[in-house]
């Protein structure tokens, strides 16, 4: 084969049609081994360099030791030293590569600047046209990469890609103006026309969708996935924004994540916010540190903070109210600039416009507050019965309070309600296991009651005059058994202290033995029905003391009569001895 070739280029052969140069006569007798070299100026005479392929004037014109290199168009190669197995084709093509080696270079200039990079694939009209010692990296389109420079490991696909790109490396840049600007920006991930094509410096970016990013410059660790998402974005960072026009209009919010086609639209500076859904957060321009998930929740949201919302059309109002929590479908919909609110159930405070410091559990709870503040409704459908009550608590489905500083327990209703404190089967609407202890200036205020205070009877305990005054009735107290009682006073077994050691008791306690020191009063209060029972202890322990004191009174006015007796006989004996004499 090798004398095939020289045989050929030892003929001079000169072939006119139509005024075209066929083939000519070699610049060398002896070139390397196995060349083809065919055109004006093609090779030159002291290239040892073997297995290559020269097509076109000035084609390899320098070549020396290069080999298995394949050369076609005009001046493709020119300037090729030692550089081995590269393919370039089109006019000034690889032109001033020296020793540049497995490259690949298709189209007019394309990796015309070339020089020592190794490993690259350009395809296009001017595709890495710039490119000197940058390697490892594959432009695909018209001018992609055309500015590269020593840019390394860097895919460029469609037009303009990654165009101004100098020494930014580790790219992938694929479509129409992707990553057009970036000059020194490493490690982005450009996907679809115009996607991330202002970056410039910016780092470690996904951008997938056309015009996804389209305006970063020096943001970075963003990720943009869908139609035009993030597009406004220009130094924000570490945002993550999925759909069409999530984050659309954010230029320099840090920190965000919006997933959903529209979800943080709007958002400029805001940061740390989480929007889920679509149109989540849409309208949301500065505020910071919100959570909203679902479909248009927190869509009016602008300067408002600190708020999470999760349900479709949560918070959908809310424009500059701050740390709400609300979660079900439409809680807190009309809400604009009310704080600190927790709505938790379907619609929970759906009109609540400004009310703060509320507490609404369950469906449709609290749905009647527009303004009120500082309430709590618990149960499905507890309601205020006006829209801006105050420090009102409704527990209860269905309960209702229409006060304000009110607790209502259950649905006002519904008569069977029973409330218990300390029992678990409570038999009356309050129904009270233990001690109730009013403190100073403790107040308790009942209406007209009926009601029987023991089984059996019709006494009425506590009734309210006409002047609203509280009056006691009288009333019974009962005992469990005849030994709560205290009759056992009379009882021939018990035993009455004497009064000496009575005094020795009250001279050491100062109070009556078994009787409570005001100590004791004070710390656990008294029983009443014991409290009764202890008293008249001590009144019949006293009658008792009495009769004892009657009956030694009785004796001693026996003994006293007996003695004037005796005196009296004695005074009739003296006077009759003196009557004698």
């Amino acid at each position: 084969m090798k004398h095939l070739f020289t045989l050929l280029f030892l003929v001079p052969v000169f072939c006119l049609g139509q005024n075209n140069y066929i083939v000519t006569t070699p610049n060398s007798t002896t070139p390397g081994v196995n060349n083809v070299i065919v055109g004006p100026n093609a090779g030159n005479a002291t290239m040892s360099g073997s297995f290559n392929s020269f097509l076109g004037g000035d084609v390899g014109q320098n070549n020396t030791t290069g080999i298995q290199n394949t050369f076609v168009g005009y001046q493709v190669g020119q300037n090729n030293t030692k550089g081995n197995s590269n393919s370039f084709v089109g006019v000034n093509a690889g032109l001033n590569n020296t020793i540049g080696s497995y490259n690949s270079f298709v189209g007019v200039n394309a990796g015309l600047g070339n020089t020592t990079g190794s490993n690259n694939s350009f395809i296009g009209v001017n595709a890495g046209l710039g490119n000197t010692t940058g390697t490892d990296n594959a432009f695909v389109g018209y001018q992609s990469g055309q500015a590269n420079t020593t840019g390394i490991n860097n895919s460029f696909f469609g037009s303009r890609a990654g165009y101004s790109n100098t020494t930014g490396s580790y790219n992938v840049f694929a479509g129409i103006n992707a990553g057009r600007d970036n000059t020194t920006g490493t490690s982005n991930s450009f996907v679809g026309s115009g996607a991330g094509a202002f970056n410039t410096t910016g780092e470690n970016n996904s951008f997938v969708g056309s015009g996804a990013g389209y305006r970063n410059t020096t943001g970075v660790n963003n990720s943009f996935l869908g139609y035009q998402a993030g597009t406004n974005n220009s130094e924000g960072r570490h945002n993550a924004f999925i759909g069409a026009y999530a984050g659309y209009y954010n230029t320099t919010g840090d920190q965000n994540s919006f997933v959903g086609s529209g979800s943080g639209v709007s958002n400029t500076t805001g940061r740390y916010n989480s929007f889920v859904g679509a149109s989540a957060g849409s309208a949301n321009s500065t505020g910071d540190q919100n959570s909203f998930i679902g479909s248009y929740s927190g869509f009016y949201n602008k300067t408002g903070s600190y708020n999470s919302f999760v349900g479709y059309q949560a918070g959908y109002t809310n424009s500059t109210g701050e740390q709400n929590s609300y979660v079900g479908v439409k809680a807190g919909y009309d809400n604009t600039t009310g704080t600190n609110n927790v709505f938790l159930g379907f619609q929970a405070g759906v009109s609540n416009t400004q009310g703060n410091n509320n507490v609404l559990i369950g469906s449709s709870s609290g749905a009647l507050i527009t303004t009120g503040s500082n309430n709590i409704m618990l149960g499905t459908n507890a309601q205020p019965a006006s829209s801006n009550l105050q420090n009102a608590v409704a527990i209860g489905s269905n309960a209702r309070v229409a006060l304000s500083n009110a607790i209502i327990l259950g649905n006002p209703d519904n008569t069977s309600i029973a409330v218990g404190i300390g029992t678990d089967s409570p038999q009356f609407p309050l129904d009270v296991r233990g001690t109730i202890n009013l403190r100073e200036n403790g107040k308790i205020k009942f209406a007209h009651l009926g009601n029987p205070i023991r089984n059996g009877t019709t006494d009425k305990f506590l009734t309210v005059n006409e002047q609203g005054e509280t009056e006691l009735a009288r009333y019974r107290i009962s005992i469990d058994n005849v030994n709560q009682w205290s009759d056992k006073v009379f009882d021939k077994s018990y035993a009455l202290k004497p009064l000496a050691e009575v005094e020795t008791h009250i001279n050491q306690h100062g109070h009556l033995p078994n009787v409570p020191s005001a100590e004791e009063v004070v710390k656990e209060g008294i029983d009443p029905a014991k409290m009764d029972a202890k008293l008249l202890e001590k009144i019949e322990e006293l009658t008792l003391y009495s009769i004892q004191q009657d009956k030694r009174a009785e004796q001693q006015e026996d003994k006293l009569q007996q003695q004037q007796k005796r005196i009296d006989q004695l005074e009739q004996l003296v006077k009759q001895l003196l009557e004698k004499k």
